[in-house]
């Protein structure tokens, strides 16, 4: 059952990699996206660029744990692997002290925790270069 996707998603074929050593995280993630996403999830960053070769990632939502103080061969590894894929970085809280150096080496952008259905399937969509649908919520007495 695909649950609030659009018919144009649902039929698209985009790939989306979740890599965190959290299996409750990749858990999650892998939950909110695979109705509208072919949507894998791994462990560690080098076990996910060897299966990249089998399927090459529209987008990689890495966990900051993984990239921890890793320097700028971490992202440039990831764009010689897969130069079209996306880098959406898992942080913590929207201010990250680290967020910045991150969108230098080359992230995408960043998705703050706590991790909601709306906002994580939002921010995919902006990193693949797709409309983010706007919700109004509306209440009802």
């Amino acid at each position: 059952m695909q649950i609030g996707v659009t018919s144009d998603a649902a039929v698209a074929n985009f790939c989306v990699f979740v890599i965190s050593p959290c299996e409750i995280k990749r858990t999650a993630l892998q939950f909110m996206l695979q109705d509208e996403y072919e949507t894998h999830e791994w462990s560690g960053l080098d076990q996910a660029l060897d299966r990249i070769r089998e399927r090459l990632p529209d987008v990689a939502i890495v966990d900051r744990i993984e990239l921890g103080d890793a320097d700028v061969g971490l992202m440039d590894r990831i764009r010689k692997m897969s130069p079209k894929t996306r880098v959406v970085v898992l942080v913590g809280q929207a201010g990250e002290p680290e967020g910045a150096r991150w969108l230098a080496q080359g992230a995408h952008s960043l998705l703050p925790q706590t991790l909601t259905v709306e906002a994580v399937r939002r921010k995919v969509r902006l990193a693949l270069g797709l409309r983010a649908a706007i919700g109004i919520g509306v209440e009802t007495s």
